[in-house]
C-alpha cells in the first residue's frame, strides 16, 4: 500500500497513456482498415474456390469471334463484367441471345457465386443499343434494361 500511495501520480499517468494509446489504436482502425475487408469487406469470403481463369475468360471472348468486334471480360470481387462489341448486322434479339451463351464457359458453381453484367454495344450508334443485362447469381436469366425503341417518342 506504500508503493500505491508513494506512486500514486505515476500510476494515474501510465494509466491515462494506456487509455490513451487504446483510443488511438482504435480510431486507427476506423479511419485506416485492413487491406484485406477495405473493399468487400467478407463479401468474397470463398471467392479463391471459384475463381475465373485467364482460359475460361479467352473461352468467352472467342465464343463470338464472328460477329463480335471486340470482347472484354473483367472481374471485380464478385461481379464479372462482360462488355460486347457487335457488328451492324446483328439484331438486338440476337445480341441478348449473347449473354447466356457466354456464361457456357462458366463453371456451375461459378454461375452459382458470380454476378454477370453484360454490356452489348454496336459497332455504330444505334437506337436500340447500348443494351445491359444482369443476371444475379441466385437467378437463372438475365434482365436486361427497358427496350430504347419503346421509349422513343
Amino acid at each position: 500500500m506504500n508503493f500505491l500511495k508513494r506512486n500514486k501520480i505515476t500510476i494515474i499517468a501510465v494509466a491515462i497513456f494506456l487509455v490513451i494509446v487504446l483510443l488511438l489504436f482504435q480510431i486507427k482502425n476506423i479511419f485506416f482498415p485492413s487491406k484485406e475487408n477495405a473493399i468487400y469487406g467478407s463479401r468474397t469470403k470463398g471467392i479463391e474456390k471459384v475463381e475465373v481463369s485467364k482460359s475460361t475468360k479467352e473461352q468467352v471472348e472467342e465464343k463470338f469471334n464472328d460477329t463480335v468486334t471486340d470482347s472484354n471480360i473483367r472481374v471485380a470481387g464478385r461481379l464479372i463484367n462482360i462488355n460486347l462489341t457487335v457488328k451492324e448486322e446483328v439484331s438486338r434479339d440476337t445480341a441478348k441471345s449473347y449473354a447466356d451463351q457466354a456464361l457456357e464457359p462458366f463453371s456451375e458453381e461459378q454461375k452459382k457465386y458470380y454476378d454477370f453484367q453484360v454490356f452489348i454495344e454496336k459497332e455504330t450508334d444505334s437506337n436500340e443499343f447500348p443494351i445491359i443485362g444482369y443476371r444475379h447469381h441466385t437467378k437463372g436469366s438475365f434482365t436486361w434494361t427497358k427496350d430504347r425503341t419503346e421509349n422513343a417518342s
